[in-house]
């Protein structure tokens, strides 16, 4: 199977780059949408030359084949969304600028045109034969609306007859310069129109993706919430806008006019913006909110760990670039579970090696493990029952980071055992407020965790006692595992059909024929994929 459309698939040609960007002024070009960026040669022409010396570079790149899109982010463009057709916005572009595909090439011209309808430039290569041969609906409305615009149009022959996919269709060149809409006062009228939103729109694909029926009905709320406000906020600056003729800091006379260097009494900006551009500094922050608020949502991010928390919470000004959107949300939510995926083996392992690392030369936490003859080795070790683990979890009960310091420890430990569990244990436990409601009264002796009941002590150690005996032969199955003290069949094969020196192994780990021959009627729990534990 084709990755790539070969059909729809011209990247343009440096020339035709070229002459798509003669007669612009860079200097009033601070952002730039490239709808059908396919693997860049427009973006890269941006960056590396026509805007090579400018302070603000804000592209945003669209591109629906896969294989493109990963070829755009090979090169730290910024892709925000996949399909041009279903993106919606309220970001304001100095310019849109494209080569989109050519059967699709009316559609695409025409949303193009619209989104630019408050002001802004257009540039689009296009098949001459959309304008040239008008027989669809859609391509008579987009010859009615280049009219009207006052489009420069012109036609090139073999323009793509060099190109790196060579064709002899001629191109049409279209420039269409839309004049900046000035917006009359009418707050009420605008506030009233500021919650007319449709209802967002998820795919059966989308809402499979979103696992719950309720999760996806909380995010349409949350995305159509994003909508209104983002949309009120953009009413109120233009109103200061179309009031700041009104409201100047001084008067002045008429001779003195030529030299009018007034600005408004009142002043708007945004918070912790560079204010240059006040529509898209709002956006942006409106924008920054809802990711944040998104980041610390349990629905969405508490597979996590804390480290793989703090290091998405860090990628909120990043993701301020982003619009808010299904696509977005999605496209966060596969590259967590991949970061998942990587990192439930690593998560496991640290907190394996923690149980034992140090029993070796302490006695009060030599009990941690009990050793047997491991596969190739006589290292192997499991961990019993009751740990023992360093660990200073106060400096006086129940006190700010010291108790901090204990919830995290005791969540990531909790989240290790969520991973192998698999759901099976329902309940919700909030280690967190367990943990400080019993340091408030100061009760450090036997917490009920969710899996364990820990105990901590001030000369720095704190004892744990698993509830769960199968999950502790599951914790300790995946370690030894990994670590590769146990014959690669264990769980896989039944005892009778295995060598003499695998059923040694075999039953010093499980202890008993009978507990190995459980195991291997239980593989689906015992041995763990991990794929299957990002399931809920």
């Amino acid at each position: 199977m084709k990755l790539i459309d070969d059909h729809n698939f011209y990247p343009t040609p440096q020339h035709l780059i070229e002459k798509m960007f003669i007669g612009c002024n860079k200097d009033k070009i601070n952002s730039v949408l490239e709808p059908s960026a396919g693997k860049g040669n427009i973006v890269d022409y941006l960056k590396n030359d026509f805007l090579r010396y400018q302070h603000r570079n804000d592209i945003d790149c669209i591109e629906i084949e896969p294989t493109l899109r990963d070829i755009l982010k090979g090169k730290d463009y910024r892709v925000v969304h996949d399909d041009f057709l279903t993106y919606r916005t309220q970001k304001q572009y100095d310019i849109v600028i494209m080569n989109p595909p050519f059967d699709q090439g009316d559609r695409h011209l025409l949303k193009a045109l619209q989104m630019q309808e408050n002001g802004g430039a257009v540039i689009c290569l296009l098949n001459a034969e959309t304008l040239k041969n008008p027989y669809s609906n859609t391509r008579k409305e987009l010859v009615s609306e280049l009219k009207r615009l006052n489009a420069e149009i012109e036609y090139i022959k073999n323009g793509f007859k060099d190109a790196e996919r060579k064709t002899n269709v001629e191109v049409a060149l279209i420039r269409v310069a839309i004049p900046e809409k000035t917006f009359d006062s009418d707050i009420f009228e605008n506030m009233q129109k500021a919650m007319e939103f449709d209802e967002v729109e998820v795919s059966e694909q989308q809402e499979y993706a979103l696992i719950s029926a309720d999760f996806t009905e909380f995010l349409k709320q949350l995305i159509h919430q994003y909508h209104i406000e983002v949309s009120a906020g953009i009413k109120l600056i233009r109103e200061y806008y179309a009031m700041s003729p009104y409201i100047l800091n001084s008067m002045i006379l008429p001779e003195e006019k030529e030299r009018d260097y007034r600005s408004p009494i009142l002043e708007l900006k945004v918070r912790d913006g560079h204010n240059y551009d006040l529509i898209n500094d709002f956006v942006k922050s409106v924008r920054g909110k809802y990711w944040t608020y998104l980041f610390k949502n349990k629905s969405f991010m508490g597979k996590l760990t804390t480290n793989l928390q703090n290091y998405y919470y860090n990628r909120i000004a990043e993701m301020s670039e982003y619009e808010f959107s299904i696509y977005n949300i999605l496209t966060i939510k596969e590259d967590i579970e991949r970061s998942i995926c990587k990192g439930v083996e690593e998560t496991i392992l640290e907190l394996f090696d923690e149980f034992s690392r140090k029993h070796h030369w302490n006695d009060e936490r030599s009990d941690n493990v009990h050793y047997y003859n491991g596969w190739k080795t006589n290292k192997a070790h499991k961990i019993n029952s009751k740990i023992i683990i360093p660990f200073y979890a106060f400096s006086s009960y129940g006190t700010g980071m010291e108790t901090y310091r204990a919830i995290q420890k005791m969540h990531d430990m909790t989240k290790v055992f969520d991973y192998l569990d698999m759901g099976q244990t329902t309940y919700h436990y909030d280690v967190g407020n367990v943990i400080d409601n019993h340091f408030r009264m100061l009760i450090t002796k036997n917490i009920p965790l969710k899996y364990f009941d820990v105990t901590f002590f001030k000369k720095g150690t704190c004892h744990i006692k698993f509830k769960n005996a199968e999950l502790l032969e599951k914790f300790n199955l995946y370690g030894s595992q990994k670590k590769g003290w146990l014959p690669p069949s264990y769980g896989r094969k039944s005892y009778g059909d295995m060598t003499a020196e695998e059923q040694e192994v075999v039953k010093e780990f499980s202890g008993s024929v009978e507990n190995y021959n459980h195991i291997l009627m239980n593989q689906d729990y015992y041995l763990v994929n991990e794929q299957k534990l990002l399931i809920e």
